[in-house]
């Protein structure tokens, strides 16, 4: 890490900013081996070895930990099953070169995820593939409506069909060969990465309630959208190496930055540290800011969006998500 004019810091390609705390929760190891189990029991990892190692060795459930420090050991493994329902959707349909690249199919098949999370979903099972993936949802959904307020669980549930609807968004820009322009990259990314969707559990899972005016005011989506995008662009910088190896680097911020500015990637990845510095100045000025005026509920988000920041980098540099594929690998 450097140092900017005024003693400012920066980030460098191996050690990117972020001012807060490195925590992880006890109950890491643990979650990590309930979640692998939790897929297994849905059957998202059937006949699927290569994907059970990998998402194994990801260390999926210590992201929640890493993200979550502080919550209980019933709340981290909800959280957990959460995120590697994610992993898993992201491999299985995102990312895949044939499913993800067609938004058609794409779409019919996120339109039945959605439909899982309704508050009365529609009768009989989801056949195909998709199945198993539509009853783990409704699991969770239903785990979620246990803990949450009626407006806690609705946020999230509309945090969820916006991820879903950008995975379209993503599968018709690998369709095309496009690379989107920068604002549009900046607005679809954040949904693309799912962040909101785990953004919406931090006061469920620590059991309290933001007050509605405070939850759905400016200051606090202002430090949402400042997360996200945090998360996303930090995501990108870790695993751009292995996205633009496997031919999939068009939804990454470094590519984005290179066509933009028509630049070199160590150029756009130069940019790209500068744009995620100014976003984590702006983060750390806005957090004082709910600190010092807000409530007590406030106060403590605030905080723990801070230890998402820096728990998703911890977790990022440990993590073998982002390895570079070898050859047979990159064909899937």
């Amino acid at each position: 890490m450097t140092d900017l004019p005024g003693g400012q810091p920066s980030s460098t390609p191996d050690d990117l900013w972020c001012p807060f705390p490195s925590l992880t929760n006890p109950h890491a190891e643990q979650a990590d081996q309930q979640s692998l189990a939790w897929l297994a029991r849905h059957g998202l990892l059937d006949g699927q070895l290569r994907q059970s190692a990998r998402i194994g060795r990801q260390r999926s459930g210590h992201l929640a930990a890493r993200t979550n420090p502080e919550v209980s050991a019933e709340m981290l493994r909800l959280l957990s099953d959460w995120y590697v329902w994610l992993f898993a959707f992201d491999d299985g349909y995102c990312e895949d070169r044939e499913r993800g690249s067609r938004p058609g199919p794409l779409a019919r098949t996120t339109a039945l995820l959605a439909r899982a999370i309704d508050p009365e979903p529609p009768g009989g099972e989801v056949s195909g593939p998709v199945g198993a993936y539509t009853t783990a949802l409704r699991e969770i959904r239903n785990r979620v409506a246990a803990q949450a307020s009626p407006s806690q669980l609705f946020r999230w549930e509309c945090t969820v069909r916006d991820y879903l609807s950008a995975q379209v968004w993503e599968a018709a820009n690998r369709e095309a060969g496009a690379v989107p322009g920068l604002s549009e990259y900046v607005a679809m990314r954040r949904h693309a990465g799912a962040t909101y969707t785990c953004l919406a559990l931090i006061d469920i899972a620590a059991g309290y309630e933001l007050p509605a005016a405070e939850a759905d005011g400016p200051t606090l989506r202002r430090l949402r959208d400042l997360t996200a995008n945090l998360v996303s662009w930090d995501n990108d910088l870790y695993s751009h190496a292995k996205e633009a190896a496997g031919g999939q680097g068009r939804h990454y911020l470094v590519e984005v930055l290179a066509r933009h500015h028509r630049c070199t990637p160590a150029e756009a990845r130069q940019a790209a540290g500068a744009m995620r510095d100014a976003k984590m100045r702006a983060f750390v000025e806005l957090s004082r800011t709910v600190h010092a005026n807000g409530s007590d509920a406030a106060s403590a988000y605030a905080r723990s969006l801070g230890l998402w920041l820096r728990g998703h980098i911890d977790w990022s540099r440990g993590t073998s998500r982002f390895d570079v594929p070898t050859a047979p690998e990159a064909r899937h």
